[in-house]
Parts: structure tokens; C-alpha cells; sequence
């Protein structure tokens, strides 16, 4: 296989670019060359997503078209991994016969030996991910990236499938961790945005207590490092030493990604999801004022009520989140609340998502008048035409809006600077 190219595709979420990322430093080592040209590659893997019913039709319309290259090149291989293999298990190569294999998310990283044997092989006999970082080669030339510190998930939310794609909660090393922070800080990485499906249960399985505010700490410790910062945090077991730590660790980012969900305790319940969430983040906001919130909500889930949907709108109304996720519930067959009775209409959940996102950006509007005249170090990411596109340390990479600086040869991409916010246009700041 020396010298033969391979192209990772890989959709869905950071955790998904974190494993890839993984696995393409194995096929360098095996001699492969990392390509970005399909039309050039001997071998193309495909890294699936299923959370949602979007993702899935992503990772099926990826597989078609790499059939499509196949038509044309008799030779191309085709290998399909991660959560849509794990979901279809052996329909996979009903479903598509031209493939040359596939395995789970248990099994991503084995791919790579697996295409050495040259014949077709399935392997979707245990759930998890990735959890080998000794390789990793990073995808892009930013300094900022994402550390994945934990695999799979203990809690059942009745919406969600990920359990049965990756298993139950597994924590990774302190040592582990702290030791891949370290080497991705000597190759550039200024920003660590901490990842996994449930960050904030790090280290009750290895430690017997929760222990993710020690990790920050040691982490912290890495004096490159100018951003750490916190996404995927479950609401019940975010601690007062956690908020703590952020609160008074300068380069760990005053920002918290808390997916919630929803707000009313009837949606609450059906959604297997913990009860008196406003408490949480109305205790954070009061103790930890600094601290920006980012969240994600469900709205139209079934069995939710008028009286249910007004109580999430006028939460939202209150402004305690700088930056929310909005999504209309989307219905997975092998997750238990599609069995849940009394769905919502399809036209009404649009209507409702439509009105969280105009109470939003009433919201937005509000927060970015209040940074007009105040100054951000911000990291300056891409630049279009006269404009550089940047992010301060309450807006997180790819999911936030961002701060345009306008005609400023000056910036340079990947370094830090000082901007000053003299505007702001629909979501996003205008800096000088």
C-alpha cells in the first residue's frame, strides 16, 4: 500500500473531525498519503453521523456519491465507518453493494489494517470511538482544535440514540489528556475546546467522583494554551468547583456550552431528562455573571403543550444564553420516544422554532449593542475579500457568530489581537 492516497470524509459533530484526525495519522503510518482530491484517491473513507435524521441523510448522500466515483474508477475502494454502520449493521452492504467495507464505532481506528487485507470486511460487533490520539494529525492550519477526554454516554435521554452507537461513559487518563494537550500546544494549538457527548461526568468512572474541574486545572497548566474551553457540559452535574474554576482560571474561557434541551418539567420528564434546569442556570448566572451560556433546545418534541412551549419562549425571552442552538424535534426510530404518542405537527414545530429564533435574536440584538465601544482580544480566522473574520473568548468555533474586522492589513490569521467593537449587523460584531 505504499504510497496509495486516501480521502477521509467526515461528518457530523467535532468528536467525529477528533477521531479522523486520529486515524489519519495511522494510514501515514502505513504508508498512506492524505488527500483531499476524490477524484485523485485510491481509497475513500467515509466517517458517518446518525444523531439526527439530517446527519443520517448526510452520511447516505456521501456514500452515493463516492458510488458515483467508483462508476468511474473500477479501482477506487469505499469504506464506510462510524455511527451509520453501527446503526444499519448488516444492511449496510444491502443497502450498498459497491462498498469494500465497513465497521463501527467501536472499530474506526482497526479500519486501516483492515483495507491492507484487500477484501471486504464488517465489523460493527462493539459500540465507543476512537480513543488513540498518539497519531493524530490535525486538518486544518488554525490554532485553535478540539480534545476529546471521554467516549459514550450512562444517560438514556428518550430522544437520543448515541448510547446504542457508542456505548456507556468512558473516561480517558488524566495523564492521557493532559498528555495530548501538551503535544497538540507544541504544534501551534493556542485554543482547546474540550469535548466528548458528556463532558462534565468526566472522571466518575476512573475516579469515583467527578472530576473535571481537576482536569481543567492540570491542563491549565500548559502555558501555550491562551483559550481552553467547555462544550457538551450536562446541567445536573455541573459543580460549584467546576464554576470555580472557570470563573478564576485565565486561560481557561469564562463560556459553557449547556445543552438543556428544553425548560418545562412535563417535556422534561418525557425527554428522560433531569427536572428544575432553570434553577441550574439561574444559580450560574447569579454566582457566575462572567460566564457565557451557550445552549441547544428541542422544541415540538411529543406531548409538548401550549402551556409547555410558552413557558420555553418566555426562558428564552430572559436572555441568560448569549448563543442558542434551535431545533425542531426529528423523530429516530430506535430511540424511545418515538413511540411517545400525541406528535406535533410538523407545521406548528416550524412555527415554534421560528418564534425561539425571533425571541434570539431579540436577544442578540440587545447583547452585541452592549459590546458596542468595549474591547476583545480576539483570534483572527478567515479572511473574504477586505473583510477578517475573528472570535473573542464568548464565541466558540463554527456554532457562534463571529467579529468582522473591515480593510485591516494589519491582522494576521492564527494571532491574537485587540479589536475594539464599534457596530454589529444581524448576529455577528463589526470591530475596528
Amino acid at each position: 500500500m505504499k504510497n496509495n492516497k486516501v480521502a477521509l470524509i467526515t461528518l457530523g459533530c467535532s468528536k467525529n473531525t477528533v477521531e479522523s484526525e486520529a486515524v489519519a495519522g495511522l494510514f501515514l503510518q502505513e504508508g498512506y498519503k492524505i488527500t483531499n482530491d476524490l477524484s485523485q484517491t485510491d481509497v475513500i473513507v467515509i466517517h458517518t453521523c446518525s444523531f439526527i435524521q439530517d446527519a443520517q441523510a448526510e452520511s447516505h448522500y456521501q456514500i452515493q456519491q463516492a458510488g458515483l466515483l467508483k462508476q468511474q474508477n473500477k479501482n477506487l475502494k469505499i469504506f464506510v465507518t462510524g455511527c451509520l454502520a453501527q446503526l444499519l449493521q448488516d444492511k449496510m452492504k444491502q443497502d450498498y453493494p459497491f462498498i469494500d467495507g465497513y465497521v463501527g464505532t467501536g472499530n474506526f481506528d482497526k479500519v486501516v489494517k483492515l483495507i491492507k487485507k484487500d477484501k471486504f470486511f464488517a465489523d460493527t460487533t462493539c459500540a465507543g470511538g476512537v480513543n488513540i490520539f498518539k497519531t493524530r494529525v490535525l486538518s486544518t492550519n488554525s490554532p485553535s482544535t478540539y480534545i476529546k477526554i471521554s467516549e459514550g454516554c450512562n444517560h438514556r435521554c428518550s430522544y437520543c440514540i448515541i448510547p446504542n452507537l457508542r456505548g456507556n461513559f468512558v473516561s480517558r487518563t488524566i495523564k492521557s489528556v493532559t498528555n495530548e494537550a501538551k503535544a497538540l500546544a507544541d504544534c501551534g494549538i493556542q485554543e482547546l475546546n474540550v469535548i466528548a457527548q458528556d463532558t462534565t461526568s468526566y472522571g466518575i468512572d476512573l475516579y469515583g467522583k467527578l472530576s473535571l474541574a481537576k482536569l481543567l486545572k492540570e491542563i491549565s497548566k500548559i502555558k501555550q494554551l491562551k483559550w481552553i474551553r467547555l462544550l457538551y457540559a450536562y446541567p445536573s452535574t455541573i459543580t460549584k468547583e467546576l464554576l470555580e474554576t472557570i470563573s478564576q482560571t485565565e486561560n481557561i474561557c469564562n463560556y459553557i456550552d449547556i445543552p438543556i434541551q428544553h425548560i418545562s418539567n412535563n417535556v422534561l420528564k418525557n425527554m428522560k431528562r433531569p427536572k428544575n434546569t432553570r434553577k441550574i442556570i439561574e444559580t450560574i448566572k447569579k454566582d457566575f455573571p462572567d460566564i457565557t451560556l451557550r445552549t441547544s433546545l428541542i422544541t415540538g418534541f411529543p406531548n409538548e403543550t401550549e402551556t409547555d412551549f410558552k413557558e420555553l419562549l418566555s426562558f428564552v425571552k430572559q436572555n441568560y444564553f448569549e448563543h442558542i442552538g434551535i431545533f425542531g424535534y426529528s423523530d429516530q426510530k430506535l430511540a424511545q420516544s418515538y413511540k411517545i404518542k400525541n406528535k406535533i405537527s410538523q407545521r406548528v414545530i416550524e412555527k415554534r422554532v421560528q418564534l425561539l429564533a425571533s425571541a434570539q435574536f431579540n436577544n442578540v440584538v440587545k447583547n452585541n449593542k452592549n459590546k458596542i465601544g468595549k474591547t476583545f482580544e480576539v483570534l483572527p480566522e478567515t479572511i473574504s475579500g477586505n473583510k477578517v473574520y475573528c472570535r473573542a473568548y464568548f464565541q466558540a468555533p463554527e456554532i457562534d457568530n463571529t467579529i468582522i474586522v473591515k480593510n485591516n492589513k494589519n491582522i494576521q490569521l492564527g494571532k491574537f489581537t485587540k479589536v475594539t467593537i464599534k457596530d454589529f449587523k444581524d448576529y455577528d460584531l463589526i470591530a475596528k
